[in-house]
């Protein structure tokens, strides 16, 4: 269980009066079932009021030729339909593992789960690598969801998910949102994962890199460090994991 009241006075929340139960931010939509046991309702509060920051793991995913899909459909109605599936389907697995659904992005989502203080950071590692490997796993039927549905079926078609960890601040925008660093660093890993990849950050990864020949020999969790090509870097590139589930 996260502890994100650590080192604080809890006569400091007294001055915050709490609009949680009222689900003003929408968490129906937003978090999993028994998110009190994450971080409970006065702290969640707070940390809007506040704005201060909170570590956070976020996952970003794309469906790549998302697009082309949608232009080749047959019928819009129809893939309406799959993607919506899909999105439930996400936001669900999520939610048994944990993870915050932030938002539909039109061609993918966001995820995030909320670890609290820095020395926590290692926490839902395994719950991203099982939200991960779920998704990654059905995703060839969508797949064949959305091909039935197409008069072309671009080459390169699948799911990309990208990780990074850090500080983040949650805001009410219309509802529960997420800001920060992790957010523009899961997107980069995501828009260079290749289809059915999940690539890290190094900072998450360095979690994974411990157990290493453990995760290969005995889930088929293989991981390889590369180098990927980001706004920042360029052609030099920047350290990345790759992760890959061995059926």
């Amino acid at each position: 269980m996260i502890d994100v009241k650590r080192d604080r006075d809890p006569s400091a929340y007294d001055k915050y009066d709490s609009s949680i139960s009222n689900d003003k931010i929408g968490l129906s939509i937003h978090a999993p079932d028994r998110w009190q046991k994450i971080v409970s309702p006065i702290e969640l509060e707070r940390l809007l009021s506040t704005g201060d920051h909170v570590g956070i793991h976020v996952l970003v995913g794309d469906i790549r030729k998302s697009t082309f899909l949608m232009k080749e459909s047959v019928s819009l109605k129809r893939f309406a339909l799959i993607t919506r599936d899909f999105m439930k389907a996400v936001r669900d697995t999520a939610g048994k593992n944990e993870g915050w659904f932030d938002k539909f992005t039109g061609d993918g989502f966001i995820i995030y789960w909320i670890y609290g203080e820095e020395t926590n950071q290692q926490k839902y590692i395994s719950q991203i690598l099982s939200f991960s490997d779920a998704l990654l796993s059905i995703f060839p039927e969508v797949m064949n969801e959305y091909r039935t549905n197409s008069t072309n079926f671009p080459a390169g078609t699948g799911l990309s998910l990208g990780v990074d960890s850090g500080l983040c601040t949650l805001v009410n925008i219309e509802d529960l949102n997420i800001i920060g660093p992790p957010v523009v660093g899961a997107s980069r890993m995501v828009a260079e994962a290749e289809p059915f990849e999940l690539l890290f950050n190094v900072s998450t990864a360095a979690w994974l890199i411990k157990d290493k020949d453990l995760l290969a020999r005995d889930y088929g969790i293989n991981i390889e460090k590369k180098y990927i090509k980001t706004a920042e870097y360029g052609e030099i590139g920047q350290e990345a994991y790759s992760v890959r589930f061995r059926k």
